[in-house]
């Protein structure tokens, strides 16, 4: 069986869609994490819209890693470094440079989105603790006000 392996210029294609969905998924990580940082946090279907967005870079992902996966051993060991954006610039043939530049764009972009999302589930993370609290504190006061038969 033979593999099939998409053109350069396609894989550039799929790292500037990767890009763009990175880009909007950081937009709404954004919006979350400013929302976590209200006093009254309302995130609304923020998480369900990032999550399509995940959705659809895991679906490019697939498609790069794939692409990848029907290189020789020799030619998919340097597209793999290319793709991590660990590779030097000027050792890239021009097609080479093309997908170098999205792969550190990408990085780049997922590096700060982590980042942001860290912080807000922090937060999110300490306003669940502080209302599950408050709900056991208020079951525990119920339980002491109630007749017992």
């Amino acid at each position: 069986m033979e593999k099939k392996t998409i053109s350069g210029q396609t894989l550039a294609v799929c790292l500037e869609q990767k890009f763009i969905l990175l880009t909007r998924i950081s937009d709404i990580t954004k919006q979350i994490e400013v929302q976590s940082r209200q006093d009254t946090m309302q995130l609304g279907d923020l998480p369900v819209k990032r999550q399509v967005y995940i959705d659809r870079l895991k679906k490019c992902g697939r498609m790069i890693a794939a692409s990848c996966r029907a290189l020789p051993e020799r030619e998919r060991e340097r597209r793999e470094k290319i793709l991590s954006g660990d590779f030097p610039k000027e050792d890239c043939t021009p097609e080479e440079t093309v997908l170098l530049k999205y792969a550190v764009q990408c990085r780049d972009v997922l590096q700060k989105t982590l980042k942001m999302d860290r912080d807000a589930r922090g937060r999110i993370q300490k306003e669940c603790d502080r209302l599950q609290q408050l709900l056991h504190a208020a079951r525990n006061t119920k339980k002491r006000k109630s007749p017992r038969f």
